[in-house]
């Protein structure tokens, strides 16, 4: 949460997550109550409350990634790869709606939505950014092919595919070494895109 902090364009007030234990544990609720972040979660067995991520991770991730079951610590090298490419181009490359305002009249409602942008155009556009992300994104933005990245998103659902076909096959004390490896490489990884 610290390293994401540090990467974020703008301050982090708030976390939300929803009443799986893999969010909710002490750790998280310290963590959030030493560093002044509101850590509040979706009320039980109500769906709807994370309606937006729920949407997104719908619109976005099940579309790059599919339904299939992925294993092993290949597949995991081969998701954050893709996440990888897949961040950048969505948030850079990708222009979507966004609901202004609703009016009921009568059963009928009435949506105004936004014209399209990006959410780097969105952030770029808010007042609140400050010059210097401002700045920062745009060099990241000037950097980025779109062809580049789609590639880059192919070549991984393909290997992905390649993976879910195949049963993850490792000698126990291996597969311990190569997962301390990979986790200590979780940490900066996520870094090579900055958005």
């Amino acid at each position: 949460m610290t390293e994401l902090r540090k990467q974020l364009p703008f301050a982090l007030l708030g976390l939300d997550t929803d009443n799986d234990t893999v969010f909710i544990n002490e750790t998280l609720k310290a963590y959030c109550e030493a560093a002044d972040i509101v850590f509040t979660r979706c009320r039980p067995y109500r769906k709807n409350d994370q309606a937006f991520v729920e949407q997104k991770n719908g619109a976005v991730v099940r579309r790059m990634v599919g339904y299939r079951r992925f294993e092993g610590l290949e597949a995991a090298k081969v998701l954050a790869e893709l996440y990888r490419s897949a961040r950048l181009f969505v948030n850079f490359f990708q222009p979507s709606f966004k609901l202004i305002a609703k009016q009921r009249d009568g059963a009928r409602v009435r949506k105004t939505y936004s014209a399209p942008a990006t959410p780097h155009q969105r952030l770029a556009a808010d007042a609140r950014t400050p010059d210097a992300v401002r700045a920062h994104l745009q060099e990241i933005y000037a950097a980025l092919d779109p062809v580049a990245l789609l590639r880059d998103i192919r070549a991984a659902q393909e290997r992905l595919a390649a993976l879910a076909d195949t049963q993850p096959i490792a000698h126990p004390a291996a597969a311990s070494q190569s997962i301390d490896l990979f986790l200590a490489s979780l940490r900066t990884a996520w870094k090579d895109g900055a958005m």
